[in-house]
């Protein structure tokens, strides 16, 4: 993978094509597997800042070490600044981040009734403090947001983002979709390109990010990065393949991989997963990502089901080793 360095937001990145932080999925193996496959940087989980504050044993085994390849953002969210800095600094002690990222973007009522995620843009005083607190840590401020929705929130998108830098932000990262639409309906590439050409350089695109064309529209439209998310789900090749589209120089094998070394890819990533994260989650994670992988192959779907019932890794890698395309079992 040949990509250039390049410097955003006070962090060196090696592309424009980032993948994005997501709840449950982002471990440390599932962010090496996409580094190694040309993500410009990677996000950790969102990480409750309380429960690294409270020195929650769950919550800590989130971090990941430093002896993972980088650069790596993590991502936390809280309910104000005090607690915040308080969980920023007890991740720091375990070890260095490239930048750290507030979350003021996740719509789920379990994040926003405790008064993180989303419904700060509710709140643009207590958003704009955790970001000047955060400073105090010597690192890049990231913050993750949504488009505002006039109906429900004090001040228009391009305002709060504007507040945000003032505070001390380095970099934003817009969701295109208000906090009311969860993940429903269509992302607003055009809003989100709106405000990145508000403030060049200090922008970068999310949402509905399934096809290289379309982290293309982003780039156009003066976004600095864009961030892919579900779309990794559904094609565990995606960063690859758009950065080939985009101009990159790229291994072929990433670019446009056989199905047998999309199979291999998986197997290698879930070795992984059961030797960091656990026999079940590499399980779960291989499922989800083994869909993607075979949509369109003739005999997937007996495959799938052979799979189903696997209940140890073991008998799943040996479902995978022993299928090829067209075998119908």
């Amino acid at each position: 993978m040949s990509c250039k360095k390049y410097t955003v937001g006070g962090v060196e990145a090696s592309s424009p094509i980032w993948l994005a932080p997501l709840a449950g999925v982002t471990t440390r193996t599932f962010r090496e597997f996409h580094a190694r496959l040309g993500a410009g940087l990677v996000h950790t989980e969102m990480i409750s800042a309380t429960g690294l504050s409270y020195k929650n044993n769950k919550t800590s085994r989130m971090l990941g070490d430093e002896s993972e390849r980088g650069p790596v953002i993590i991502q936390l969210f809280g309910p104000d600044s005090v607690g915040m800095l308080k969980g920023a600094e007890a991740a720091f002690a375990r070890r260095r981040y490239d930048a750290v990222q507030i979350n003021m973007a996740c719509p789920m009522p379990k994040v926003t009734k405790k008064s993180g995620g989303a419904s700060l843009l509710g709140f643009p005083s207590e958003a704009a403090d955790m970001v000047k607190k955060l400073k105090s840590l010597g690192v890049p401020v990231w913050v993750k947001l949504r488009l505002a929705d006039p109906r429900a929130h004090p001040m228009p998108t391009g305002d709060f983002c504007e507040l945000m830098l003032a505070s001390g932000a380095d970099l934003l990262l817009l969701h295109g979709r208000t906090p009311s639409q969860r993940y429903e309906g269509v992302a607003d590439k055009n809003a989100v390109c709106d405000v990145a050409a508000r403030f060049p350089g200090l922008v970068a695109g999310s949402g509905d990010f399934y096809s290289p064309d379309d982290a293309r529209r982003y780039l156009d439209g003066g976004c600095v990065a864009a961030l892919a998310a579900r779309g990794v789900m559904r094609d565990a090749f995606l960063i690859p393949k758009t950065l080939a589209e985009l101009g990159f120089q790229v291994d072929a094998q990433f670019s446009d991989p056989t199905p047998s070394r999309q199979i291999e890819a998986l197997i290698e990533m879930a070795r992984e997963a059961t030797r960091h994260e656990g026999e079940r989650f590499a399980l779960v994670m291989a499922h989800r990502m083994l869909s993607g992988i075979l949509k369109g192959l003739p005999g997937a779907s007996a495959l799938r089901q052979a799979c189903a019932s696997c209940w140890d890794f073991k008998s799943f890698e040996e479902n995978l080793l022993r299928w090829t395309p067209g075998n119908t079992w």
